[in-house]
């Protein structure tokens, strides 16, 4: 039943700075939203499906706690009945001469309370992190920012946020959640254009399942070409703001790149590098490289990232430069290509890389949304290849507010691959036939298509088993940044297996065949190789009753809706005019 605050919520804020709204439940600690009245707790996921037994505290500044109708003083034990995902449990209490109304709710995602007004620059601020198997948690200081490009503008709503811990002296803090590794450093991914909010962390964790290690990783213990991280809930300034991607960054640490060195002279002694394509150019697709600015950190899309030049006061190119300009100048020669390509670029890895993006169709990572690291450029100046920022892929389009289907479309082929490496490295025979070999190893593994799907809907499954989808959806349908549209992770997830079937088959098919049928021509129903007024004809025999097998109807099928009627003879007739 859904409960209401007899406060307003200046009081209940006022509370939130007093910590009077933490509750602390078996050895817990519940976070009070005051955006929907419920205290959330992070309880591990053993607990659900049956009876709770917790031990319940809270601050002196509560007082007549009652929760279901029973009073509970601080240190004793409330019964918590059938423990389930979105189940609610009525609360009320008084804060001084006023009664609170609400609910106490339970999930079993860590939960993220952030503390702090906030914007591009890092503001100070407090951060918690609840885990259901750790015990009460503090808050703890913290830099935090916003974070993205499309997702940071002045009109988002859910935004990114990058965490910097820190201790009370301001130096940094290392800190390790979910048994990922201990730094300072972490991120806050909203998934704010994904309608399924987990394509980013299950594509890189796909990502980290199926590539091989960069080519130095057999001599470098623990080296991780992808970003680890964990699905969260996160509540800012006490209001519920849902799911979060709490990741780790893409930095030198987790590539084990080597550290510079600083020379007797203090010159810098550069060995690992580290950089990002962050913005789709032509310098960054390598097609057509532009002039490049001494001392800059930035070269037409591409972001140095490691050294950081406020350490080294200076910055270094070479190995990038070098590739993307050998890759420009293959372009024209295929000799070189087959002789050298292994030389700049991490060949395994990059075929991999080539494998993946085609599989889930990540538009938005063919050239940007790359990092590029160098081990040692002193040693060898080969590139490997990670990707980030993967919410745009498996049939999602670029923004809420636009509709592409054809750039979409799981029958899409790669007309989108820009990137000049990859696209010329399919050229060379010995290595398309590595990626062909490559392909099908992976569909019998990690690209199977049942076990894609199973990926994906396990990851829907828990958010919708631990309450968190329903509060996501509460939470940001119909908002803006959605641009007006329900938010319905079961639909979509619905609308993710078709695609990726469709997907699937479609590669099998007409891309990683060896000896792959013609692609059909939209409105060529009779498939004659030709669009014209025959095929209306053979369009209208179909709707009238005629037969035709499985191929023909696909064909007839011109506008895509898996329906043949008379819309598809409007949408021949475009095609036919057009």
């Amino acid at each position: 039943m859904k409960k209401h605050l007899c406060v307003v919520l200046t009081l209940m804020m006022t509370a939130l700075s007093l910590g009077a709204q933490t509750l602390n439940i078996g050895g817990h600690r519940a976070a009070c939203d005051t955006l929907n009245h419920i205290w959330l707790c992070s309880v591990p996921q053993s607990v659900f499906g049956d009876d709770y037994s917790a031990q319940v505290s809270y601050g002196e500044e509560l007082t007549d706690l009652v929760i279901e109708g029973v009073a509970v003083a601080s240190g004793e034990t409330m019964l918590f009945e059938g423990i389930e995902g979105g189940k609610l449990y009525t609360v009320t209490a008084h804060l001084g001469d006023s009664l609170i109304t609400g609910s106490i709710t339970f999930t079993w995602l860590p939960i993220v309370e952030i503390n702090g007004t906030f914007n591009n620059s890092f503001k100070y601020g407090t951060v918690t992190v609840s885990e259901p198997d750790s015990a009460f948690a503090e808050p703890m200081q913290a830099k935090v920012k916003w974070r993205g490009g499309a997702t940071n503008t002045g009109s988002k709503h859910k935004r990114n946020y990058r965490i910097k811990f820190i201790a009370e002296d301001s130096t940094k803090m290392n800190r390790r959640f979910f048994g990922l590794r201990n730094d300072n450093s972490w991120n806050l991914d909203a998934g704010q254009m994904d309608f399924l909010r987990v394509r980013n962390r299950v594509s890189t964790d796909l990502w980290l399942d199926m590539a091989r290690k960069p080519w130095y990783a057999d001599s470098v213990n623990n080296v991780r070409n992808g970003s680890r991280g964990q699905m969260v809930e996160v509540l800012l300034n006490g209001a519920y703001v849902g799911i979060y991607n709490m990741c780790e960054p893409i930095d030198r640490k987790q590539l084990k790149l080597k550290r510079y060195d600083v020379l007797p002279n203090r010159r810098i002694d550069f060995r690992g590098q580290l950089w990002t394509a962050y913005k789709w150019t032509r310098t960054v697709s390598m097609s057509d490289p532009q002039p490049r600015g001494l001392g800059t950190t930035l070269w037409d899309g591409f972001e140095l990232k490691y050294p950081d030049r406020d350490e080294v006061k200076t910055v270094k190119w070479t190995a990038l430069n070098d590739a993307v300009w050998f890759a420009n100048r293959a372009d024209a020669d295929i000799s070189l290509r087959a002789d050298s390509m292994g030389y700049y670029f991490d060949l395994p890895v990059m075929q991999d890389y080539y494998i993946f993006i085609i599989a889930i169709q990540a538009i938005d990572n063919e050239s940007k949304n790359i990092y590029y690291g160098c081990y040692d450029t002193k040693d060898v100046p080969r590139l490997t290849m990670v990707p980030w920022d993967l919410d745009i892929c498996l049939g999602q389009n670029y923004s809420p507010s636009v509709d592409y289907p054809d750039m979409i479309k799981p029958n899409r082929g790669l007309d989108w691959i820009a990137h000049l490496p990859m696209a010329d490295m399919m050229d060379v025979p010995e290595y398309h036939d590595q990626v062909f070999e490559r392909y099908w190893q992976l569909r019998e593994t990690k690209l199977n298509t049942d076990s894609l799907v199973d990926r994906y809907r396990a990851a829907v499954r828990e958010l919708e088993e631990c309450g968190a989808a329903e509060r996501e959806e509460n939470r940001w349908s119909k908002d803006t940044d959605l641009a007006g549209k329900d938010l319905d992770l079961s639909a979509e997830m619905d609308y993710v297996e078709d695609w990726i079937r469709k997907r699937m088959e479609y590669l099998d098919t007409y891309v990683f065949s060896y000896n792959p049928p013609p692609i059909p021509i939209k409105g060529d129903v009779n498939g004659d190789g030709e669009v014209n007024i025959a095929d209306i004809n053979a369009l209208i025999n179909i709707i009238m009753g005629g037969s035709a097998d499985d191929d023909t109807l696909k064909r007839a099928d011109v506008n895509e809706d898996d329906e043949i009627n008379i819309a598809d003879i409007n949408a021949l007739i475009d095609l036919i005019l057009g």
